[in-house]
């Protein structure tokens, strides 16, 4: 069967495994289902997927879910010799990538989770400057993770850098990168939104997320004021 890659566009994690899908040229059948309304709760999914989160790929007989391993997984699988800077075999090159992989599922999207748990459950009504504070913090990180290499974990782009940049594609909408403050951050995130796969895939999903989010903060308040 074709394999199936259950996603929202707006997700940041859906987006990364995406953007593999386009570069490697893959035929796989895309279906968007809606984490709001939960439609990965549903018994099919959460027996694919216990954890109950986008995305999730399904080749018939095998399932993954979790964004960093599916895109590990579609580049052993079917990465070809000019596909190989994204998930290099160099021993210490491979541990910089991850390591970079697990600050973007461990750090940064936690600090993005931190905005929309809430939102989505109707508590927040704007962003506290603590969650400002931990976006900026996370920001500097990525900065100093600049200071030696043109991208995330080497001078070339590798999955680390496309699945940071599919986190900041909606942070950028709620916390601006400074320029003066992070200027090799803001360069890298220039780079790779002209790339054509963000273009096309990562620019307008993080926008509709983060347009969704600010939308759904000001509902918020707007319905507590309601209720007063």
């Amino acid at each position: 069967m074709k394999p199936i890659l259950y996603k929202a566009d707006p997700s940041p994690p859906a987006r990364a495994v995406m953007m593999v899908i386009d570069i490697l040229g893959l035929d796989v059948e895309q279906r968007t289902l809606n984490p709001v309304l939960r439609e990965q709760d549903v018994p099919e999914l959460k027996k694919k997927n216990p954890m109950r989160t986008i995305p999730i790929l399904d080749e018939g007989d095998f399932w993954l879910a979790d964004s960093h391993a599916i895109m590990i997984y579609l580049l052993d699988k079917y990465g070809k010799p000019e596909h190989s800077s994204l998930y290099p075999t160099d021993s210490r090159k491979r541990a910089t990538v991850h390591q970079r992989l697990f600050f973007d599922c461990g750090v940064l999207f936690q600090r993005l989770r931190a905005v929309m748990a809430p939102t989505y459950m109707g508590r927040l009504e704007e962003m506290s400057k603590s969650m400002v504070r931990n976006i900026v913090d996370a920001y500097s990180m990525l900065e100093d993770y600049l200071s030696e290499n043109l991208y995330m974990a080497d001078n070339v782009i590798t999955i680390a850098d496309l699945s940071i940049v599919s986190t900041m594609a909606t942070l950028v909408e709620l916390v601006p990168i400074d320029e003066k403050r992070f200027p090799k951050l803001k360069q890298w995130y220039k780079n790779m939104s002209d790339k054509d796969y963000c273009k096309r895939i990562n620019i307008p999903g993080g926008k509709e997320h983060a347009d969704g989010l600010i939308a759904l903060m000001k509902f918020n308040k707007s319905n507590k004021k309601s209720k007063l």
